[in-house]
């Protein structure tokens, strides 16, 4: 039988990933709303794009299937009825930033059924638009609609776990339409329609997918941070333990305090190898840890208070190998400097290989004295967004271990 999403570790093998290499929407973010885009600088669109396929070429030269958003959102258009073409456009719609007017919203609508090249009319869902783009426009703005610059980032909008997903209620405006197309694939696609869906976009508590983390088959592990809270863990918990096929037995949640650049449990900790893990020492002063136990009755969380190295061992079963972000005796500007470009983002490939940013040559250097193969590509531009390649990666399949 054919496995859709199949995602029970963090290290087997990749076999298959979205991924969205970054469009217009980029050529969009204004220096004056860096914090609300939730970018550090402005991007060089172009330079951006090329490191983007560098990092692809990466991972197919590995041998990875990697897909593309907009070609998994047209393919899920193409099958979609006309109600459920009409239901997404009218969601997008409803959601754009800023609100439409009744007068703007029929305009866009018209002027977006208009292009009849299905990925050219995703493309601007995406991008967004100008207001002198659409003829009739009342609007005192630039932009009629906001762009989704965010978007390279396909970890956090929905998460593969185990046979099934959680499509998340991302923490930020400028990122909750994000959701819209893996609600649609999820809905609509006949590949993906019927697999597990552990979380919904429109849930109370908000969870994103740079905070999920498959360790093996029996744990999950899980940042509690800025953007994911115990709540929706707690709510993620239940609809597993309801899930008769999942193997899950436990949540691990630790705790992810907001911290510049350190917005998901990806920045802090990362599982690279059987029992080797990538972490930044910033994290081990405020290091909290609760454990949701997914065969009891009751879903609780419970804190216990014990080292990193001790709750590791307890879920791998072996004493782990720790890796500090910049190395070992590094300096805390080294640490600062290489976690605020996200020095832990590496995704694994097969079990100690691995692929990231080429700045973070102090990690890398550590990665490879640790027995890690690193596959690194230039990232300068793509790392002002404030995430690497681990956060560029949604893995859909990967082999059993």
């Amino acid at each position: 039988m054919e496995k859709n999403i199949n995602v029970y570790s963090e290290i087997g093998e990749l076999k298959e990933v979205l991924v969205h290499t970054p469009g217009e929407e980029i050529e969009r973010i204004s220096p004056n709303r860096l914090d609300e885009l939730l970018f550090s600088a402005i991007l060089e669109p172009k330079a951006s794009i090329e490191e983007h396929k560098s990092f692809i070429e990466i991972l197919k030269k590995e041998g990875v299937k990697v897909i593309q958003l907009v070609d998994l959102v047209a393919n899920t258009y193409k099958q979609a009825t006309q109600k459920e073409k009409d239901e997404f456009i009218d969601k997008w719609l409803d959601e754009a930033e800023p609100k439409l007017s009744s007068h703007n919203r029929r305009l866009v609508k018209q002027h977006l059924l208009n292009i009849k090249d299905i990925k050219k009319m995703l493309r601007k869902m995406m991008s967004g638009f100008y207001t002198k783009e659409i003829e009739g426009i009342k609007s005192n703005k630039e932009l009629v609609i906001d762009p989704m610059p965010n978007l390279y980032f396909t970890r956090d909008p929905f998460a593969s776990i185990g046979n099934g997903v959680s499509i998340n209620r991302m923490k930020y405006p400028t990122r909750r339409r994000e959701t819209i197309f893996a609600n649609f694939i999820f809905s609509v696609n006949k590949k993906y329609k019927n697999v597990p869906k552990y979380f919904n976009r429109n849930d109370k508590y908000t969870i994103e997918g740079g905070d999920i983390f498959i360790y093996n088959k029996q744990t999950l592990v899980i940042g509690v941070s800025e953007r994911t809270n115990i709540e929706a863990i707690k709510l993620i918990a239940k609809n597993i333990k309801n899930n008769k096929e999942c193997s899950f037995k436990k949540i691990i949640a630790i705790n992810v305090p907001p911290m510049p650049n350190l917005m998901h449990l990806d920045t802090w900790l990362t599982m690279l190898d059987y029992d080797k893990f990538l972490y930044s020492p910033n994290m081990l002063d405020v290091l909290k840890v609760w454990e949701i136990d997914l065969t009891k009755n009751k879903i609780e969380a419970i804190e216990r208070n014990e080292s990193l190295e001790s709750i590791l061992e307890k879920i791998i079963n072996k004493k782990p190998i720790l890796i500090p972000i910049a190395g070992k005796n590094a300096t805390q500007l080294d640490i600062d400097i290489e976690t605020h470009f996200d020095g832990t983002n590496f995704v694994v490939i097969r079990p100690g290989v691995v692929t990231g940013y080429s700045r973070n040559e102090k990690t890398i250097r550590a990665l490879k004295d640790a027995g890690i193969k690193v596959l690194s590509f230039n990232g300068d531009q793509l790392s002002l967004g404030m995430g690497s390649a681990r956060c560029m990666s949604m893995p859909l399949i990967r082999e059993d271990i």
